[in-house]
């Protein structure tokens, strides 16, 4: 997934009062020839409505388009318009006229779901028409996004320590390697806080000898962390802005190791064996992103098609694109056929159990503060 540094205002700013409006349905068809789709409506029964889907470019697109738009529309009737983006989705839903919302089902992550649900932009979502939801695990589930009923929380990339094999003399294997003397003014980090900041978290405790406790430091002592980071800025030579951006920079020797998100990284690493990547058990942590409704969208439709986005069978499409999948027997079959992606990915019963998001909740209390001294005292020094 792309990612654009940008600060806490601007979330609320998009994401104010919400639109009112109902759900409009179309009439089921209830002839005897109708079959029962996944969730226990009849096929067909949305026909000559409109799902209007907002999702993001690249692979995303890709496997909507070649894989869930054929297989909703067949099952349902209804006509799906894809509309592929990146953070484009709230304020265009912000612009909707009340009751008529941009999107009827949004993808979105926790940087702008968050405050965007709190406002009120979206609607709670009737988990009892996705019985597909039995495929996700509890741990997966585990957060207030799913808890309160507005959204489908799943991972997305993980954090990926990333490296050029010509231009060490080790092979990495901890988040802790970055702390080295040999290494020091060679790392590339992302410019946005929200992983990097995870990654100093994950340096600092290795140096205490705490691995596996990232998260747990970035909870209770989120100004020692950001302490940490500012008297270990000077170990990082580039401060990247996109996932290809790093992956070029590794690529071209500008720097030597650093973090990254793992789609951009199982690409690079199908094509350049010149470039080396482990995700470290401990302290694992994978970007949240979320199924949400809009208030006024056409609710049933898009559970329809959350369900079916769901399924094994829509899963397994975006796994072999190279995105993880919180589906057990998906992610078994896809570690079996890739064993790169499963060297990335969670597909065991225990890594799923463990998994863990980057803290999200942790950052939402003091956001603001955050922003301000990351980029006056960690991106820039002094």
């Amino acid at each position: 997934m792309k990612t654009t540094r940008i600060d806490r205002r601007q979330f609320l700013g998009w994401a104010g009062a919400a639109a009112g409006g109902v759900s409009i349905l179309g009439c089921r068809k209830t002839d005897s020839k109708s079959t029962t789709s996944p969730s226990g409506g009849f096929a067909g029964a949305f026909a000559g409505q409109t799902l209007r889907l907002f999702i993001y470019s690249g692979f995303w697109e890709k496997t909507i388009r070649e894989t869930f738009v054929p297989r909703f529309q067949a099952q349902t009737g209804a006509t799906v318009i894809p509309d592929p983006g990146w953070w484009d989705s709230i304020p265009k839903l912000k612009a909707s006229p009340p009751g008529q919302p941009a999107f009827d089902l949004v993808l979105t992550d926790a940087t702008q779901g968050y405050p965007a649900i709190r406002e009120g932009l979206f609607q709670k979502i009737d988990f009892k028409r996705i019985p597909n939801l039995k495929n996700i695990p509890p741990s997966v589930l585990n957060n207030w996004v799913y808890h309160e009923g507005y959204g489908i929380p799943f991972p997305d990339g993980a954090m990926t320590l990333a490296y050029n094999k010509k231009l060490l003399n080790f092979e990495p294997k901890s988040w802790g390697d970055l702390m080295r003397d040999d290494v020091k003014g060679k790392l590339g980090l992302y410019n946005s806080f929200y992983m990097s900041l995870y990654t100093f978290a994950c340096l600092k405790v290795a140096v205490e000898g705490r691995p596996g406790t990232a998260a747990a430091e970035c909870a209770s002592n989120l100004n020692g962390v950001i302490q940490f980071a500012r008297e270990n800025r000077d170990r990082v030579k580039y401060w990247y802005s996109t996932s290809t951006d790093m992956t070029l920079s590794l690529a071209q020797q500008n720097c030597a190791l650093g973090n990254v998100s793992s789609g951009a990284m199982l690409s690079a690493l199908r094509q350049r064996p010149d470039l080396g990547a482990v995700v470290p058990d401990a302290d694992r942590a994978f970007v949240q992103l979320m199924w949400v409704i809009p208030v006024g969208a056409r609710k049933e439709l898009a559970e329809e098609a959350i369900n079916l986005i769901l399924s094994e069978e829509i899963q397994e499409a975006f796994a072999m694109n190279g995105s993880a999948s919180p589906v057990l027997s998906v992610a078994q079959k896809t570690a079996a056929a890739d064993p790169l992606w499963g060297q990335v990915y969670p597909s065991t019963e225990e890594a799923l159990k463990n998994l863990r998001y980057y803290p999200y909740d942790v950052y939402f209390k003091d956001w603001d503060n955050i922003v301000a001294t990351w980029d006056r005292e960690i991106l820039r020094k002094g």
